[in-house]
């Protein structure tokens, strides 16, 4: 029988502990409230399915996310409102020499909507994916880039469209966005990483914390994949215990040049006793002495060249300026705290990925969490079963052959659990007589929101580097 949690933890560091917090008397109540984004998507089969893994294809297509603003319809069909480099890579990644732009309407996660010149009326094309797909006229396609901050382009957006495209951000500035899209046409023919030396960086607090459980449940276990690749056997790096600091991350950065790298640590979130604290940390990888990992300082003497990142850490990718978690926790938790002011901050993209992704040298993506990852939603209660295989096998058979697959597109299993879990929950919140159905439901709403908080920085139709041939 599962057991109800007296408390749960969060990969969260305020500062001087990490964050916890008692279930609230109403945690049962938010347990059976839907807590997912949009809608569940609907999978129907289809004959002579393309190869998803290409863009180039009319039936998948590539398409760029803009802010609905004010203008004609052939305003709006352009995409002359974003820095000059994301339309120079819209154009590039068209079909047709012409961006392919859909727009974003403020509160309305229901459609898309694509404009074209000469029509007052723009064709609405529907998030749950059940439109008609690729790059032609009124359809929705499979690759989507949205441009801007979480304030213009929600993560509920991003979210939502992760259960059915291959979704991206870009959040840079003009000077950020040029190094990005600068390496991205060119495929980062000139980086100089080692696609046979990936990273892994692995913080472990205290034996049986939630560090550990990110380490063992996680970190060890790509290593280990990693590891069992003739191309890449002991050349894998494992930083842990000691070596699991911000000097051994860069040091091993500079040294190895690794083409993928995986962090599993805590994450900044404040401290109760800075309030003045103004969210510019907001999502610093903390490192085994509990100081934070400074984007400053690593790109001072590393340069991403080409990397794809995957941090589990709490916010590292950002906020999402709401609190999905309010009912569930003891008000005065640390946890309930800490969501609470990340929440204060409204949506915010974190500095990490975007520093990377705007280096001079930039990354090709960064994977973060926009919430908290909490320990419930990496192992279950009930069996200690670890939830983490279908991360495993995207950080080492997605990405690691002779042609990888796009990072988006390496994602969509992952993506497609979280559907999976709001099935299970949808049953579990209706059940009133099985003794196991209020811990179920909290076990798949806290594992779902997990799943569909992940998010990608980057064009998803970027993959990274392959290993040789042969």
């Amino acid at each position: 029988m599962m057991q109800w949690p007296a408390e749960i933890t969060a990969n969260a560091w305020t500062g001087t502990e990490t964050v916890l917090g008692a279930l609230s008397d109403g945690a049962g109540q938010w347990a059976r409230s839907d807590h997912f984004a949009g809608r569940p998507a609907s999978h129907r089969a289809a004959q002579r399915r393309p190869d998803l893994r290409d863009w180039t294809d009319k039936r998948v297509g590539w398409g760029l996310v803009l802010p609905a603003r004010p203008g004609s319809g052939a305003d709006l069909s352009r995409a002359d409102d974003v820095p000059e480099p994301i339309g120079r890579l819209a154009a590039a990644r068209s079909l047709t020499g012409k961006p392919l732009v859909l727009r974003h309407r403020p509160g309305d996660f229901d459609h898309l909507y694509r404009y074209y010149d000469g029509e007052t009326r723009p064709h609405q094309l529907p998030t749950t994916g059940d439109g008609p797909r690729g790059a032609g006229r009124g359809e929705l396609p499979y690759y989507l880039l949205l441009a801007g901050s979480p304030a213009e382009l929600p993560w509920d957006l991003q979210l939502q469209l992760n259960h059915v495209a291959f979704t991206g951000r870009l959040d840079l500035d003009q000077h950020g966005a040029g190094n990005y899209v600068d390496m991205a046409l060119g495929g980062w023919a000139s980086a100089a990483i080692d696609s046979t030396s990936p990273l892994m960086w692995a913080v472990q607090h205290q034996p049986g914390d939630i560090t550990w459980l990110m380490r063992q449940g996680l970190a060890e276990r790509a290593l280990a994949a990693w590891r069992t690749d003739p191309q890449i056997g002991d050349r894998a790096v494992g930083l842990r215990d000691g070596d699991a600091t911000c000097a051994g991350l860069t040091a091993a950065l500079g040294e190895r040049r690794p083409g993928v790298v995986v962090t599993t640590s805590h994450g900044m979130t404040g401290s109760d006793s800075d309030p003045a604290w103004d969210g510019g940390t907001l999502g610093r990888l903390v490192d085994a002495d509990h100081a934070l990992l400074d984007p400053d300082r690593l790109l001072a003497d590393w340069s991403p060249d080409g990397v794809v990142w995957y941090a589990l850490a709490c916010c590292s990718a950002g906020g999402s300026g709401r609190n999905q978690f309010d009912g569930l926790l003891e008000p005065d938790s640390r946890a309930a705290r800490a969501v609470e002011r990340v929440a204060g901050l409204g949506p915010v993209s974190a500095e990490l990925p975007r520093a990377l992704l705007g280096a001079a040298r930039p990354a090709r993506a960064f994977i973060g969490h926009v919430e908290p990852a909490f320990d419930w939603t990496l192992r279950r209660a009930d069996t200690g079963l670890v939830t983490t295989s279908s991360l495993v096998t995207t950080l080492y058979d997605e990405f690691f052959q002779a042609r990888p697959a796009p990072v988006g597109y390496a994602f969509r299993d992952y993506y497609r659990q979280s559907a999976t879990l709001r099935s299970r929950w949808s049953t579990a919140r209706q059940l009133t007589t099985d003794a196991d159905a209020p811990a179920t439901a909290l076990l798949c709403a806290l594992a779902g929101i997990d799943r569909q908080c992940t998010v990608i920085f980057g064009d998803p139709a970027v993959a990274p580097a392959a290993l040789p041939a042969g």
